[in-house]
């Protein structure tokens, strides 16, 4: 289930100004997501309680993660990766559950590009990350970022003045890892990043639209001088983020 969610923008019984019609800080609009066995209120709730969700910054990216302590290999071969992921482990939202071995534990995680339309097809994704995040016995805290699927260096791009976009990307992305600095004794979490190919950002699709260009002060007016402030970004990268999977020390 998609829950929308959006930021300032323009009043809806006001009139939408020449220009920018936003702060170059909000995204025009991110999505929060459930995971849930129906679309009806218990479900929905069970699933918010035990934070079975994820978050996109506007796509409709599909991604599931899960974590475990004996996932096989070949599982993102397998045409029931849900199934076989619940039975030996939990899903994003849950917390990892005892073992004595000292092993490090597996995750499994999927994605599939937002499907998009005829008229506006969904962006390739780049690649799937693990963030991995704990606090040290002196109380500093660290995050390590793990790029396990897909290809950082696809040479994907976007043209800022047409906002086009090229490059090779991927449908789909999956794969089983597991954490290579693993120490049973710490404490720690464990959540995935899915990233799209690069795009223009909503404010640059509008100055190109607009014709403005920075080297040139003559198209700068009318609402647009945002275009070429220096806190503008005009590519950005789209994303969908889960809930972290916990694990906690069995001493």
């Amino acid at each position: 289930v998609f829950l929308g969610h959006g930021g300032a923008g323009v009043p809806a019984n006001k009139k939408i100004p020449i220009g920018l019609p936003d702060f170059l800080k909000y995204n025009p609009g991110g999505l929060a997501v459930i995971w849930a066995e129906e679309n009806s209120r218990d479900s929905l709730f069970d699933s918010m309680q035990r934070k079975e969700t994820y978050a996109t910054s506007g796509p409709r990216i599909v991604t599931r993660f899960f974590g475990g302590w004996d996932y096989s290999a070949d599982m993102c071969d397998s045409k029931d990766l849900s199934r076989r992921a619940y039975k030996d482990g939990v899903p994003m939202g849950g917390v990892l559950p005892t073992d004595a071995s000292g092993k490090a534990p597996s995750f499994v995680l999927s994605a599939l590009q937002d499907a998009g339309t005829d008229a506006s097809p969904g962006m390739p994704l780049q690649r799937i990350q693990v963030i991995k995040g704990w606090i040290d016995s002196d109380g500093q805290k660290h995050q390590r970022v793990y790029d396990v699927a897909g290809d950082p260096d696809n040479g994907a791009s976007v043209d800022i003045n047409s906002c086009e976009v090229s490059g090779a990307g991927f449908s789909s992305l999956c794969a089983v890892w597991q954490d290579p600095e693993f120490d049973s004794q710490q404490s720690a979490y464990y959540y995935s990043r899915v990233i799209e190919n690069p795009s223009c950002r909503w404010s640059q699709r509008m100055c190109a639209a607009n014709k403005v260009d920075c080297s040139d002060p003559s198209t700068v007016s009318n609402g647009f001088e945002d275009c070429c402030a220096d806190e503008h970004r005009p590519i950005i990268q789209e994303r969908a983020w889960s809930s972290p999977i916990w694990y906690r020390p069995t001493s």
